[in-house]
């Protein structure tokens, strides 16, 4: 299975309390949010500061020489080839669009699913039952990334919606507050876009504030199935008999 996909399952179901005779784990080796670094323009090969602050990376093509990198592939469109090909190139995972053909289920990538903000909460809750990993919330670019009591709630529509890791992105300027406040929602990973020369430190920056985060506090998930009135028919009771006058 894709060790990207692992972690972020992990930390989805954290919460869960332990059973049997596990230990519960320490903080110095429970996982936290995941970041990844989505590399865009002409820096497509990772700096080694890159590498040692992002758990994952997530580039535009396959990378044939990218060695033990976790590393997953964006495709635009998600053909069958376009899978074929990140799946030869021992990517780890990738992230389809709604619209993209639907792979084979032999290959061993992890499978993200890029769904719009817009969507209906009744179609939303069916790829509870699709054959993908895990879900990346994809937003309009004319709003931006900033973090709005808008954007949390819909960050939170999602999470409660979905019994599937939650990923989102952030922008590179997202501070401490932001982070914790995304994790404490249930997204389970945040991708962050970087193609400038001040990427490394950047990244560097996100990855002191992420390990720096409080771990998000136990809490059941809100069930927003919706709820059918159920009538009972009232039980006819048995009528007694008549006793009789002697």
């Amino acid at each position: 299975m894709s060790k990207f996909i692992e972690r972020l399952k992990e930390i989805s179901q954290n919460s869960a309390k332990s059973m049997g005779f596990r230990t519960t784990r320490t903080e110095q080796s429970r996982p936290r949010i995941q970041l990844v670094v989505n590399i865009q323009g002409n820096k497509t090969k990772p700096t080694t500061k890159q590498l040692s602050a992002a758990d994952a990376l997530v580039m535009p093509t396959p990378e044939s020489d990218a060695g033990d990198i976790v590393y997953g592939v964006w495709l635009a469109h998600g053909s069958t080839k376009d899978v074929e090909q990140a799946a030869k190139a021992r990517a780890d995972f990738v992230i389809l669009p709604t619209n993209s053909n639907i792979p084979s289920p032999d290959n061993k990538l992890g499978k993200i699913l890029q769904i719009e903000s817009s969507i209906a909460d009744t179609l939303l809750r069916t790829a509870n039952e699709l054959p993908v990993d895990a879900v990346l919330l994809s937003e309009g670019k004319e709003s931006g990334l900033a973090l709005t009591w808008q954007r949390l709630m819909l960050i939170q529509r999602f999470s409660a919606l979905l019994n599937k890791p939650l990923l989102v992105e952030v922008a590179t300027d997202t501070n401490s507050n932001e982070l914790r406040l995304i994790w404490e929602t249930g997204a389970s990973g945040v991708i962050v876009t970087v193609n400038d020369e001040q990427s490394d430190t950047v990244l560097q920056n996100l990855r002191k504030v992420i390990n720096a985060l409080p771990f998000p506090s136990r809490r059941k998930k809100d069930s927003t199935m919706a709820l059918i009135p159920h009538v009972t028919p009232e039980s006819e009771e048995p009528e007694e008999d008549e006793e009789d006058d002697d």
